[in-house]
């Protein structure tokens, strides 16, 4: 297996034991297993949302016969377990860092494209009635410390000047009232893009739609190997085989790279966590001053990321370990509880329900990596969201699609800063103790900052 992490955190037989799969009881009923040797023009590997994109507007728009293999139950991986927020941007590149090696043009068609993302994503549960929870409006960056208000009211004016995204600031005294008090707060910016999800409560309805257009779908049909012969694709599961014209690997942080060596080495998954609280009373949000409804994520380079859910839950989530066993997933409960109760001290003996994981995937260059094989252009790709994957993904699935139908006329604009394979990161064997280093090194800094 070319997975990086320990086996725990593969087990595709087991849903994961997050509060979405507690509550959205997912449906499996039209996503059998593939069964015995079947024929189709597209193939894709790997049921999240960029999967399901793929798939929903290749048999939706072009009628394409497709069809997709999820390695556990669809929902399963990290599109049916992240927080559900509705985010921008998708790459850890500062604007002057992407403005100096993309250019301005470039790196303005790629905002345009986050922001296309969650307009589709929106017309998508409109179009086909999913409900899925949407709450808040926009996102808030919060300073986590007074240090970092000023880089923060410098990313709002650059998105308004040159995306024309709105945004608002709010110093801390005005966000106490409007937003929250905590121990890390001061002061946050509001950008008027994007709202929160229940993720896998729109992955569902997505999923059923695709099948509806004419999409088929199949959970528990996990790759174990890939051929190619005569100028076709023959991937083979457990319990059958299917033979494509042309396939799309859309199985970031749980990619094997084992299957096909051009993916090798190219993507660092990322474990991030989170844990939900108790349904908790009016009263004891008053506590914290905690108003708001949109999702936040704070100044932290290792960040934490919350929201108030609609059934009056809190979430809260952060950067995991580098191990991925079930004893370090226990470490990092214990971890997660008590960073909680120190950011919003008034709830530190709030009862924790849930707890759970998945993978978030940064690439070499720190932006998505979109397109399609140079030397096989029958195979095409999409990953490396940075965490901020759930409008990226339904955005990229759609220009695959594009790319697989439209090529040669020339209707395809993926943006530059998105556009190819991502580089190989040197000597891939080390990943993970890259991953270590830049966690102390991204810790010690904080703790710098806060003597």
């Amino acid at each position: 297996m070319g997975r990086i992490y320990h086996k725990d955190i593969y087990d595709f037989d087991n849903p994961v034991k997050s509060y979405w799969e507690e509550t959205s009881h997912p449906n499996q009923d039209n996503y059998p297993k593939l069964n015995g040797d079947q024929k189709c023009d597209v193939v894709v590997i790997g049921g999240g949302f960029t999967g399901i994109s793929t798939a929903y507007h290749l048999a939706k728009k072009y009628g394409s016969d497709v069809h997709l293999l999820e390695a556990g139950h669809v929902g399963w991986a990290s599109s049916g377990r992240n927080a559900g927020f509705v985010c921008l941007p998708s790459t850890k590149l500062s604007n002057k860092q992407l403005f100096k090696k993309y250019g301005i043009e470039e790196t303005k068609k790629f905002f345009q494209a986050q922001v296309e993302g969650i307009h589709l994503l929106e017309s998508i549960m409109q179009e086909n009635n999913i409900d899925c929870e949407k709450a808040g409006r926009g996102n808030y960056d919060v300073a986590h410390h007074p240090d970092s208000a000023d880089g923060l009211k410098v990313w709002g004016e650059e998105l308004q000047k040159y995306f024309n995204i709105k945004t608002s600031w709010f110093p801390k005294e005005e966000f106490d009232q409007i937003g929250h008090k905590s121990t890390e707060q001061f002061g946050a910016i509001h950008m008027d893009e994007g709202f929160a999800m229940n993720p896998l409560k729109f992955l569902m309805g997505f999923a059923n739609a695709a099948h509806l257009a004419g999409a088929k779908l199949h959970g528990h049909s996990n790759v174990i190997k890939w051929e190619k012969n005569d100028g076709r694709h023959k991937l083979i599961t457990k319990d059958g085989s299917i033979t494509a014209n042309k396939v799309v690997v859309a199985t970031n942080g749980y990619t094997d790279e084992s299957l096909h060596k051009s993916f090798s080495g190219r993507m660092m998954p990322v474990l991030s966590n989170i844990i939900v609280t108790r349904e908790m009373t009016e009263d004891e949000f008053e506590l914290q001053n905690f108003k708001t409804l949109t999702p936040i994520c704070n100044s932290r380079e290792l960040l934490f990321y919350y929201r108030r859910m609609p059934n009056n839950r809190m979430l809260f989530g952060a950067r995991g370990d580098t191990y991925g066993d079930n004893e370090s997933a226990a470490k990092m409960r214990s971890w997660m509880t008590k960073r909680f109760g120190q950011v919003f001290p008034e709830w530190n003996s709030v009862d924790i329900s849930h707890y759970w994981r998945g993978t978030v995937v940064m690439t070499r260059d720190f932006t998505p990596s979109v397109g399609n094989l140079e030397k096989d252009p029958s195979v095409y790709f999409s990953f490396g969201y940075h965490a901020n994957g759930n409008n990226s993904t339904v955005y990229c699935g759609k220009k695959l699609a594009e790319l697989i139908c439209e090529s040669n006329s020339g209707n395809v604009n993926i943006p530059a800063v998105m556009s190819g394979l991502a580089p190989k990161i040197p000597f891939p064997f080390l990943r993970l103790w890259y991953l270590r280093f830049m966690l102390w090194y991204y810790n010690l800094s904080e703790i710098r900052r806060e003597l």
